[in-house]
């Protein structure tokens, strides 16, 4: 396969393959603008792609019941899978460029995203990351104490999604190694990724935190990325709106 200088292929298919995964009904389906020479492909469960609009789902170039990981995964850990293993689905291994986006997202514009992928294609393969900075804590360990603390004072969002996580063992471990409690923190809420070697095992590696220690992917991002030796360029963008996306709350918490 042979791809020109701005990161698009020469010949045969399309370049970029957007995913979102969304499990348990924890948001609706939203529709996508155009999105010529983007596949993106919507993952869900039966019940959650039942109750989309028709009209939203043929927006996506596929919406997808698939029938893994695990069927003990609970709908968070499921969602997980593909936004880490991104790279092992068999309907996106063949794009060159792998984006990301929570199901909590509208895009309103999806050109950025071939503009952005001619720009990574001009550096080096563990530059070929695209990352939204973090819009309100800058490293690790500010981000693992604003989430105790906030535990500690009962916050009724946090509690129930980050109380029984591994988050004291995480930076004990990382703290072990060696690794960077101050690296910069990131989002994972909407990302790009050149489908390269070096940068799949940095996220199978991201994948593996996840299993080891808890569904806080926020603090292992950053220190993968330094041990792997991958400089990610920055989306600096409003998180929550901006001209391509905005933020949309959940619909329901799990």
């Amino acid at each position: 396969m042979k791809w020109n200088p701005f990161g698009l292929r020469r010949t045969g298919g399309k370049s970029i393959a957007l995913v979102t995964a969304n499990f348990g009904g924890i948001d609706d389906l939203k529709p996508l603008p155009s999105h010529d020479g983007i596949d993106a492909f919507y993952y869900t469960d039966a019940a959650s792609l039942s109750a989309a609009s028709p009209e939203a789902v043929k927006t996506w170039t596929r919406a997808i019941v698939p029938n893994y990981p695990r069927h003990d995964f609970n709908p968070r850990l499921r969602g997980r899978y593909f936004k880490h293993q991104i790279h092992r689905l068999d309907e996106v291994r063949d794009h060159r460029w792998l984006v990301w986006a929570d199901s909590s997202l509208q895009f309103h514009d999806l050109g950025f995203l071939a503009d952005r992928a001619a720009q990574l294609a001009r550096h080096a393969v563990r530059r070929r990351v695209l990352l939204v900075p973090h819009p309100d804590r800058q490293t690790i360990s500010q981000e693992f104490q604003f989430i105790q603390d906030e535990i500690d004072r009962g916050n009724t969002y946090l509690i129930p999604r980050y109380s029984t996580e591994k988050m004291r063992e995480q930076m004990d471990y990382y703290r072990f190694r060696g690794w960077n409690l101050n690296a910069p923190l990131w989002c994972g809420t909407v990302w790009m990724m050149e489908n390269a070697e070096a940068l799949r095992r940095a996220w199978d590696a991201w994948w593996d935190q996840n299993l080891r220690f808890g569904m806080m992917d926020q603090l292992s991002l950053p220190v993968i990325l330094d041990d792997y030796r991958i400089e990610p360029h920055a989306l600096r963008v409003n998180l929550w709106k901006n001209e391509y996306f905005t933020y949309v709350l959940h619909k329901k918490e799990m």
